[in-house]
């Protein structure tokens, strides 16, 4: 080796074992004590997250101004631009853009820098969308450090990693005991070891600083690498991420994910993902309908109110948050944060919403008008449910009202089913409408009442049995279970699925050492309903059946827990949707659904702006929105709104849901993972709820059916008082390419992302208002557009 580049940092996780407050605390010692050092000794202090800070900005002003003539001198770099260390598995496409995006306009304000490099030493592995969207954010280069050599070998530890698309950037893996850290005042020791892995390279780097709860360099360090500068063979230099890939050129290209890793974080803290995933679509969901408003002349919010809730999503994203690896208060306050944010955004989505829908025309005599807004840029058919209120109240045992439905005059199919309250008399109703809706805009339904006579439920036979056009459905009353799922001919699901299974695990939330979650499958019992949540009821009963769905539910039990799994099954639509409740009371046990998908076929899974290729290897993997089985000419799809842990072995495949983890249990030699003798609370008991869509799609569809399972469209019944008015109209004419963000930039100008969900290159008309441009796409391409009110302008960098 010729010359190390030493990069001095401070990991600084500002949640893990404390909770945001003690993680400020620290940042504002250990930017102090860089700035102190910096005077006394001539070295560089590399460091990242600008969430940080910011918190040194507000809380320390003078402290700041320090940190800015520093960076102007060159003795302080911006490092990796992003707003915090994400999980980099989990969150959106478009949320990594934003964590880049939102970051780096940070640093742009106050500091006029932008990385090159990013950087993600702690997160537990890395999705291969990453190297697009680097890319398009102005990155050439990625530092990381886990998946360790043991769970993801390498060729080498600078490479090229390709993307989806087939992108490239520069990545390099560092590969230590101590990764991104030093002790105290081991600097020195800790330096010579890393650099052992790089003497039969010409270029080398170190990372090195105090870390896991700030720290960075200390004054004996300093001078013990002043001495180590003077005595190497080689060329020793404080240096920055830039610098060393600027000298590397890499030998082998990686084209695959950089996972798994630590594998039963991904079912770990059910709550905060969940909370999550309904944050994070609610943004992009709210975002679209302000700028539709305001592109059809009503201007509900400026577009900068979204920013504080982009800092609630970002900082849930946390590695330690998000994967499932925090202490208890950090789950508090990082629901907190999604609480607020689904505030803010429930507020501004329902300003749209009336800006959009009030201005039609008044309701006839007898009428309720629902109206629906359909977030997809083109015309889909979907069942809807929505509920509102009748002028009079029924109470009977022998009648009820009865809804009928219209669409511009024509009938469309409707169904009265059981509303959320619970009073005895009829009077709010709820209805499940299926209705074609005009894309990326909202369709009008008129409803009216009539008296009618009640009509029971039957259901005779072992099992229910439905076909349409579609499909076939086959429920099996003995077990509980969808035995058979068969379309256009072909049985994709055959056996017992979504049946719940219990595993066999221990406390630890990561999975240190594990490539399964769970051992020794125990499936749950059909229940005896003789007490808890289940007493009096029956263990599989049909809840609902007439034009639009029929909704059968199944009730099991096993260990101290309960689950109720719902198929509803719709009619005349290529779909069924499955709600599982959870009431859960284990310790050490895994939950997970069983999927009798067969053998043979592919096994692939959503990843962030891309889709990746599972092994059917009984490992677990990790997947977004949807896991697929099959390929070819259709995939049997699981759509999901809440859970990402996965695998298949044969012809099982398995979702899981919980994973029955104490709070932080960290595995340390051959330690209890959680104290005896008192009482430990346990991350997920409680009641949880998961759903989930089954249907056969094209591979060009996946990607626009996941995002419309967690972004579905909105019905309301809303009176309006207007005149009519001819509304701004968008849409795209392939199904592959789908509407991931439509934000407003300022006023009169709206910024577009585009993804092409398919693994072939694809040709798309999209026509924005009066606009229209033929886009051409290459496989799992993102493109970003700008209009501003005319035009359609193709970027060549994403933007916010």
């Amino acid at each position: 080796m010729k010359k190390l580049h030493l990069i001095c940092n401070a990991h600084l996780d500002p949640v893990w074992m404390w909770d945001w407050d003690d993680g400020m605390a620290t940042a504002l010692a250990t930017f102090y004590a860089a700035c102190e050092l910096a005077d006394e000794y001539d070295y560089i202090f590399c460091h990242n997250e600008a969430f940080l800070y910011e918190t040194v900005r507000q809380n320390d002003p003078a402290l700041f101004a320090r940190i800015q003539e520093l960076v102007k001198a060159g003795k302080w770099h911006i490092m990796g631009g992003w707003y915090l260390q994400p999980d980099c598995n989990l969150p959106s496409g478009e949320s990594f853009m934003r964590q880049a995006l939102f970051g780096q306009a940070y640093f742009q304000k106050y500091f006029a820098k932008k990385p090159t490099t990013a950087i993600n030493f702690d997160s537990f592995g890395h999705t291969r969308g990453l190297v697009q969207i680097l890319k398009k954010c102005g990155y050439d280069s990625y530092l990381f450090c886990r998946p360790m050599p043991e769970m993801v070998p390498l060729e080498d530890m600078y490479f090229w990693w390709e993307g989806y698309d087939g992108s490239r950037i520069k990545a390099c893996r560092i590969e230590d005991k101590s990764i991104y850290c030093s002790g105290l005042g081991t600097a020195k020791e800790d330096i010579l070891r890393k650099a052992e892995r790089w003497k039969d390279k010409s270029v080398g780097i170190a990372l090195w600083g105090v870390g896991n709860h700030g720290g960075g360099a200390s004054r004996k360090d300093l001078q013990d690498i002043a001495q180590l500068q003077k005595e190497s063979a080689y060329e020793i230099v404080h240096s920055t991420p830039e610098a060393f890939f600027a000298e590397t050129e890499p030998s082998f290209v990686y084209r695959r994910s950089l996972t798994p890793c630590l594998v039963s974080c991904y079912s770990s803290l059910n709550r905060v993902k969940q909370a999550h995933i309904r944050l994070e679509n609610k943004l992009y969901l709210t975002e679209k309908i302000c700028a539709l408003a305001a592109l059809n002349g009503s201007r509900v919010i400026d577009f900068s109110a979204f920013d504080d809730v982009m800092r609630d999503m970002l900082g849930i994203e946390f590695h330690d948050v998000l994967s499932g690896t925090c202490a208890s208060d950090g789950e508090r306050s990082c629901l907190m944060k999604a609480e607020h944010g689904l505030k803010v955004l429930d507020d501004a989505f329902m300003r749209a919403f009336f800006a959009l829908t009030t201005v039609f025309a008044a309701a006839g005599e007898g009428e309720y008008p629902v109206f629906v807004f359909n977030p997809c840029a083109q015309e889909i058919e979907r069942v809807v449910e929505v509920e509102f209120l009748l002028t009079t109240v029924l109470v009977s045992d022998e009648e009820h009202y009865e809804i009928r439905a219209s669409v511009e005059g024509k009938p469309v199919p409707v169904q009265v089913i059981k509303e959320l309250s619970n009073i005895n008399y009829d009077r709010r109703k709820r209805i499940a409408v299926r209705v074609k809706l005009r894309p990326m805009g909202v369709t009008r339904i008129d409803c009216t009442v009539e008296q009618v006579k009640n009509a029971p439920l039957v259901w005779e036979g072992d099992s229910y049995v439905y076909a349409d056009e579609h499909k076939r459905v086959t429920i099996d009353r003995k077990t509980g279970c969808l035995t058979s799922f068969v379309c256009d001919g072909k049985e994709y699901l055959r056996g017992a699925s979504f049946l719940p299974v219990l595993f066999k695990d221990n406390a630890d939330p990561w999975g240190w050492e594990k490539f399964a979650v769970g051992e020794d499958p125990q499936p749950m019992r059909l229940s005896p309903c003789e007490k808890g949540a289940f007493e009096g009821l029956r263990a599989v009963e049909m809840i609902e059946d007439g034009e639009v769905l029929t909704e059968i539910e199944s009730l099991f039990e096993g260990g101290s827990s309960a689950v109720r799994v719902g198929y509803k099954i719709y009619k005349h639509v290529p779909y069924i949707d499955v709600n599982v409740r959870v009431f859960w009371q284990e310790q050490t046990k895994t939950l997970k659904l069983k999927i009798a998908a067969g053998e043979g076929g592919k096994f692939v899974g959503q990843a962030a702006y891309g889709r990746e290729e599972f092994e059917a290897d009984g490992g677990e993997k990790v997947a977004q929105r949807y896991v697929a089985f099959g390929g070819k000419e259709a995939y049997l799809a699981v759509l999901n709104s809440g859970s990402n842990g996965c695998s298949k072995q044969g012809g099982d495949a398995y979702l899981t849901l919980l994973n029955g983890a104490a709070y932080c249990a960290h595995p340390i030699g051959d330690r209890p993972l959680v104290p005896s003798g008192r009482y430990v609370p346990y991350i997920e008991q409680g009641a949880h709820e998961f759903s989930y869509r089954v249907a056969v799609l094209p591979e060009n569809e996946l990607e626009r059916e996941a995002q419309l399972f967690v972004q579905p469209p909105y019905a309301l019944s809303v009176f309006p008082h207007g005149q009519g008015a001819e509304p701004f109209a968008a849409e795209i004419s392939e199904p592959a390419v789908v509407l991931t963000a439509l934000r407003e930039q300022k006023k009169g100008r709206y910024m577009l992302r585009l993804f092409n969900g398919s693994g072939e290159s694809k040709r798309a008309v999209l026509r924005f208002g009066g606009a229209a441009r033929i886009l051409r796409f290459g496989k799992f391409e993102i493109k970003t557009l700008l209009f501003d009110g005319k035009r359609l302008v193709e970027s060549r960098k994403a933007m916010l």
